[in-house]
């Protein structure tokens, strides 16, 4: 629940200043960029930007568990560590695909 939370508190953030951006933009150049271009890009590089930090934190406790970069890892060790950590294994996977 808390990778959402700050997922969609940083969208949230990223969505404003996108707005901010794209309105102090179009009043100092006079140019008319598309409605929300800006906004929506913020808010996606300010989750992709969360989902950057999980992948570090879930690289980091496979380097501790198995003492190898986490590329390095075999299937069967994947399994291992899935088992071991279910939530971690889902959030990455997820953070990956994107």
């Amino acid at each position: 629940m808390g990778r959402i939370v700050k997922t969609t508190a940083a969208g949230g953030v990223g969505f404003l200043a996108g707005l901010l951006l794209e309105q102090g933009l179009e009043s100092l150049t006079g140019l008319d960029f598309v409605d929300g271009l800006f906004a929506v890009a913020g808010s996606v590089l300010a989750a992709l930007s969360v989902n950057r930090e999980l992948v570090r934190a879930a690289s980091r406790n496979i380097e501790q568990m198995f003492g190898k970069d986490p590329l390095e890892i075999s299937e069967s060790e994947w399994k291992q560590f899935k088992d071991a950590n279910p939530k971690t294994a889902e959030w990455l996977e997820k953070a990956l695909k994107v």
